[in-house]
């Protein structure tokens, strides 16, 4: 458990994540000779030990033990940060693929998820209940079962901001969806590094956030056709 400390500021990491995002309207306009950002976020200091949970119940699927390290590290590069540019209003469409949050072998997989305005598919592969209880500001709550009578389920999400995922029935599972008000977002690779395409130019404030280690921002700039390079370091 964190300190005292800790969660105030993770708490207010994740307000000003979510207020930055309910402030500007987007509008979809075609980018004609777009930049790119492309860049790396970093982590100067020591990576805390894992946390070890001893398991009870379900071990046949889950295990007897699961490892859970909240601070993914590939020398020093940090994985599953959020980057978003924070006050861009016009720029390209959302990619309408649909998203799905799995839960497989007690754990829910992606850890973190992307999700654009409308509907979320939730989702289980194993053959044991899962409870799915969201920790929420601006979105409706849910708490709901899955089951083998019940695989699948949906979760409207009609406004940006960061969602916890948590279950009931085991509890160290825990994943965050990103529902974002803009196309403009994206998630660190396991060596950190990060790429945004098709920016309109202009001067914008980009912003990464991470679940321990709270959020950055910095100013960029976009040129029409070039690359701008980016980093943030904890």
């Amino acid at each position: 458990m964190m300190e005292k400390g800790k969660v105030i500021i993770y708490l207010a990491a994740i307000l000003s994540f979510l207020v930055s995002g309910v402030i500007f309207a987007y509008e979809v306009a075609e980018v004609t000779n777009g930049g790119t950002l492309e860049g790396s976020v970093r982590f100067s200091g020591n990576q805390p030990p894992p946390k070890i949970v001893e398991i009870g119940q379900d071990q046949e699927v889950c295990g007897k033990t699961r490892v859970i390290q909240e601070l993914e590290l590939n020398q020093g590069g940090v994985n599953n940060a959020v980057i978003k540019i924070v006050d861009i209003d016009k720029g390209k469409d959302f990619d309408s693929q649909e998203v799905v949050m799995g839960q497989e072998k007690c754990e829910y997989k992606p850890h973190i998820l992307l999700a654009s305005p409308g509907k979320l598919i939730l989702a289980s592969s194993d053959p044991m209940p899962h409870n799915i209880h969201t920790k929420s500001m601006l979105n409706a709550p849910i708490n709901v079962t899955l089951n083998q009578l019940k695989r699948k389920s949906s979760l409207p999400v009609s406004f940006p901001e960061i969602i916890e995922f948590k279950c009931d029935l085991h509890g160290w599972m825990k994943a965050f969806v990103i529902v974002a008000e803009h196309p403009y977002y994206t998630i660190s690779a396991n060596t950190g590094a990060f790429l945004l395409r098709d920016v309109p130019p202009g001067k914008y404030e980009l912003e990464v956030w991470h679940e321990v280690l709270g959020s950055q921002k910095q100013e960029v700039t976009v040129e029409a056709g070039k690359k701008t390079m980016v980093k943030f370091t904890y």
